[in-house]
C-alpha cells in the first residue's frame, strides 16, 4: 500500500555536494519503503496536506529557528512530520524539534541501511530518533519534569520474565509489531503487557520506561516466576 508523503524542499541545491548527495539518497529510499512521494519549494495547502501522512523536510530548507516555526510545523499536530540531513551533532536542534512535535529525524551521516530502516519505521507510524539523542533528551528535560531518579530505581518494581524480555526489546528501540514477531504473540498481547509494565514500573511511556531501564539494567531484577 502507498502512503502519500510531501518532500519539502530548498531552491539552492549545488551549494554543497555532499549534502546534495545526502538529499538525492534521501529522496530514492522514499518510493521503495511504500511512499508516493510529491515535492516543492512551499507548504502545500490545506487540502493536500489532509491526504498526506508523512510531512519530510530538508534541513537546508531554512535556518532552524524559521523551521520550527513554519505553519505546517506547528498548526497540524496530527500529521507526521519528519526532517532529514540533520547534522549528527546539532543535539540542540535535535531538542528543539522533539519538543515541536517532530516525529523522526534523519542525519547527514546515516549510512543506507540505517535510513532504509528509519524509513520503513516511520512508514509503519512509528517514531524515529536515535538511542544517544533520546537519552539525551530525557536526561535534559524529561527526568526532572515528571520523575526523581530514586523513583526511577525504586527496587520493588517486580516484573514477570516476558515483562523484562519485553522491558529489554522497548529499550533496544523495537515496536510493538516487532516484540510481537520476535516472540510468536499477538499485538494485543505485547500492549497488554507494556500496560503492566508501565503500572508496575509506573512510567507513563517509553522515554520514561527505557530511562528506568537504563538505571535498572545493572542491578538484580527481582522476578516472578
Amino acid at each position: 500500500m502507498s502512503h502519500q508523503a510531501f518532500v519539502l524542499t530548498r531552491n539552492n541545491f549545488g551549494e554543497s555536494k555532499i549534502k546534495d548527495e545526502a538529499y538525492e539518497r534521501f529522496l530514492s529510499i522514499l518510493p521503495s519503503c511504500g511512499f508516493q512521494v510529491t515535492s516543492g519549494a512551499v507548504a502545500p495547502p490545506k487540502s493536500i496536506l489532509n491526504d498526506t501522512c508523512t510531512f519530510f523536510v530538508d534541513a537546508r530548507y531554512c535556518d532552524q529557528k524559521s523551521m520550527l516555526s513554519l505553519p505546517v510545523i506547528n498548526n497540524y499536530p496530527d500529521l507526521n512530520k519528519v526532517i532529514f540531513n540533520v547534522s549528527e551533532s546539532d543535539l540542540d536542534f535535535h531538542y528543539a524539534a522533539i519538543q515541536h512535535g517532530i516525529n523522526g529525524i534523519f542525519h547527514i551521516e546515516d549510512n543506507l541501511e540505517l535510513l532504509v530502516r528509519g524509513v520503513q519505521q516511520v512508514q509503519a507510524g512509528n517514531k524515529w530518533f536515535s538511542r544517544e539523542v533520546m537519552s539525551r533528551y530525557i536526561d535534559a528535560n524529561l527526568v526532572p519534569k515528571t520523575k526523581t531518579i530514586a523513583t526511577l530505581q525504586s527496587s520493588t518494581t517486580v516484573l514477570t520474565k516476558r515483562e523484562l524480555a519485553i522491558t529489554r526489546k522497548i529499550a533496544d528501540g523495537a515496536q510493538n509489531q516487532e516484540i510481537a514477531d520476535c516472540f510468536h504473540i499477538s499485538v494485543n498481547t505485547v500492549k497488554t503487557h507494556v500496560y503492566s509494565i508501565f503500572r508496575k514500573t509506573e512510567c507513563r511511556n517509553r522515554v520514561e520506561l527505557i530511562k528506568w531501564f537504563d538505571y535498572q539494567c545493572s542491578q538484580p531484577q527481582q522476578v516472578n516466576h
